[in-house]
């Protein structure tokens, strides 16, 4: 299976959870296991879908667009073993967690004007998961540049490791976001993610700034 099938079933699988998610917030049966209720949807309307479309076909576009041009030099296509593809994923994803932690703590908070660029995410105080979608643009570029980015310095690596890696990146940049306390198996873990995003998106002062794992909010004493 080629490298851009895999991410179109990744793209497609991540829309899929995306609406699912968004659906079982709004069901009865999880009234009782939502972090919060926001009486007023704050951004809502044409001004959210805008930008929610806007990001939609961006990042479609990068994801395709940086793989294809960036293909002989990210990825190999010969046969690897499952260590080696594994060893390489993680790889991908501490590097990325820890380079994403720096630029999400430091540039989007501290530095004015990514600070102003980072507050479009953060006038979404109570996230539900379609408000994944609801970012400044500059900040999806940055994300999607950055994990090309932490690709590149531990590859070449298999185009089966990096769509390993993709499915988590997409999945969990949902998942933080689904707004849901459900503590029994297997979402006690996600659960624990969106709680702490949720509480990210409280203030502009807030910490949990990592995105895959809470480790370096622990080893920097970010993490509430």
């Amino acid at each position: 299976m080629s490298l851009f099938v895999m991410l179109s079933v990744v793209l497609a699988l991540s829309g899929g959870l995306l609406i699912g998610l968004t659906l079982l917030f709004r069901m009865p049966v999880t009234e009782g296991h939502r972090i919060r209720e926001e009486p007023v949807k704050t951004p809502k309307g044409s001004k959210f879908w805008r930008i929610a479309v806007v990001n939609s076909v961006l990042s479609i576009s990068m994801v395709y667009g940086l793989t294809y041009l960036l293909y002989g030099v990210l990825f190999y296509e010969s046969a690897a073993s499952l260590w080696r593809m594994l060893l390489e994923g993680v790889s991908i994803l501490i590097t990325y967690d820890f380079a994403y932690y720096l630029v999400h703590r430091y540039p989007f908070h501290q530095w004015q004007l990514l600070r102003k660029v980072h507050a479009v995410h953060h006038t979404v105080r109570f996230p539900t998961a379609y408000d994944s979608l609801y970012m400044h643009p500059v900040e999806n570029v940055i994300g999607l540049l950055l994990l090309m980015l932490c690709t590149f310095l531990v590859g070449p690596v298999s185009i089966y490791s990096f769509a390993g890696v993709f499915v988590i990146y997409s999945f969990l940049n949902i998942l933080n976001h689904t707004g849901l306390e459900l503590p029994f198996f297997p979402f006690r873990t996600i659960s624990y993610l969106s709680q702490k995003h949720d509480a990210h998106h409280v203030s502009m002062r807030s910490g949990n700034y990592a995105s895959i794992t809470p480790l370096f909010d622990h080893l920097f004493g970010t993490a509430e």
